[in-house]
């Protein structure tokens, strides 16, 4: 039996069908089986009444000066084939005498049951199904042998069938009934929990997000509760540090903003072109501050692990990616005075990263050193194995205290000697950069003097 449900069917009906389909099917089945037995056990009263007829019979034949005879009188004998439902039919045969009492009757049927000396069989007489019955026994002391056959119609076994199988049903039919509405009434008790469930989830707003409560609920819904719980912690948090980030960058974009409409306006109102061009530079170098703000938060949203595609994944050696990054800022380096060098020592490791985040990631440290290091201070850049594969930019700088580097890596925090040039996103891209890999970022004190910083990534 396919129990299979249509798509798009409610769960309380395909529960009441998984239900109800082998319900239905076991009714069926005990019908089946009742319906036999009932059949099995008419017949069973009926053939024994069939079985005492022709011993009667049998008891009745009598041998008479060489012939054989049926002594039974004629009130006897409307007796014996007067019934008020069925009609009873007899034949007796002897071996040698040839028939003895009563008319021709069939001698084979259908649904043959032999028992010793009787045998039972159906067969039709004058369009009427009926049941035979054949008894042979010897009449002695001549050797002649004495066949009996009794049959009688079926009104009574079809009653008597009908009549059990009532009894046996309507009990059935009565306790289905109220087994149907028992399993429908839990099914909908259990099911409104699921409804209530879902009202709850479809009426929470993310400005409102809370954990549902189990108490109430079947404990195999309790993984699915659990995750929904997680899944909305996880979206509390994000929308949290989206509307921390949106209030955040509203407030760091508003101060270049505003210095660029003041040096506009500054600019408006020069009364000499040497006055007018420094209050032009003084607008391009808002625009640029404004311009390196608003490329951060780009690169912020794409670091964030959220926004992750492994798609954008390939295999890259990190000893390549860190040179080739670290070799375009030495004319910068030069131009500060700050020695920028290579570690020699490097290892070449294969790691599938997203290389353009990488390379940010290395930029944004390399400018967070050349921007707070000193002349003459030395930033070494390293790919070192510890024992994962880690990017290490080191420098000889005043170093980040203990108490600080938690607060150094959070979105637009800038530290003590932070200059005005500066976003305060610098370390956090580095920081979302590895957490997006599955990686982290480490800041810790360069064995010289000055900070550390450790892009650490898993290994592919």
């Amino acid at each position: 039996m396919d129990l299979r449900v249509p798509v798009g069917v409610s769960l309380r009906r395909r529960l009441l069908l998984k239900l109800a389909l082998p319900l239905l099917a076991l009714f069926a089945l005990d019908g089946a089986l009742s319906a036999w037995a009932a059949r099995h056990y008419a017949n069973h009263v009926y053939d024994r009444w069939l079985y005492d007829s022709a011993q009667s019979l049998a008891q009745q034949v009598r041998l008479t000066q060489d012939s054989t005879a049926l002594h039974l009188p004629e009130v006897a004998r409307e007796m014996f084939e007067w019934d008020a439902e069925d009609r009873v039919i007899f034949r007796v045969e002897g071996s040698r005498s040839g028939l003895i009492a009563g008319r021709a009757v069939p001698l084979h049927g259908s649904n043959a049951l032999q028992l010793f000396n009787l045998r039972y069989f159906d067969a039709a007489v004058d369009g009427n199904l009926m049941r035979w019955a054949v008894l042979t026994s010897p009449l002695p002391p001549v050797g002649e042998e004495v066949t009996i056959v009794v049959g009688e119609t079926t009104r009574k076994r079809d009653r008597l069938t009908e009549e059990i199988m009532l009894a046996v049903w309507l009990p059935q039919i009565v306790l289905l009934i109220f087994a149907g509405g028992f399993a429908w009434r839990t099914i909908v008790v259990q099911t409104q929990k699921l409804h209530a469930l879902s009202v709850s989830l479809r009426d929470m707003s993310y400005r409102t997000l809370a954990t549902i409560s189990g108490a109430d609920m079947p404990e195999e819904m309790q993984p699915l509760i659990e995750a929904l719980n997680a899944l909305i912690g996880k979206l509390d948090a994000a929308a949290l540090a989206h509307r921390t980030f949106v209030a955040n960058a509203a407030h760091q974009l508003r101060t270049p903003l505003t210095a660029l409409s003041l040096q506009a306006e500054h600019a408006l109102n020069s009364a000499s072109l040497p006055e007018m061009r420094a209050a032009v530079q003084d607008v391009r170098a808002a625009v640029q501050r404004a311009t390196r703000l608003a490329n951060q938060l780009l690169l912020l949203s794409r670091a964030e692990p959220e926004a992750q595609s492994k798609a954008n994944r390939v295999r890259t050696d990190l000893y390549e990616l860190a040179f080739e990054t670290a070799r375009a800022w030495v004319p910068q380096a030069v131009a500060v005075g700050i020695d920028l060098g290579f570690d020699e020592a490097s290892v070449h490791v294969a790691v599938d990263v997203d290389a353009a985040l990488i390379a940010e990631a290395i930029n944004n440290l390399l400018d967070n050193a050349l921007k707070y290091c000193p002349r003459e201070a030395r930033v070494t850049v390293a790919v070192q194995m510890l024992p994962e594969p880690t990017i290490v930019v080191e420098d000889s700088g005043p170093g980040i205290p203990v108490e600080a580097r938690g607060r150094v890596i959070r979105r637009f925090h800038r530290g003590d000697h932070a200059d005005s040039a500066g976003t305060g996103l610098g370390l956090a891209i580095a920081h979302e950069i590895a957490l997006a890999h599955a990686g982290s970022f480490v800041i810790a004190d360069a064995p010289g003097g000055g900070a550390r910083f450790e892009l650490r990534l898993p290994l592919a």
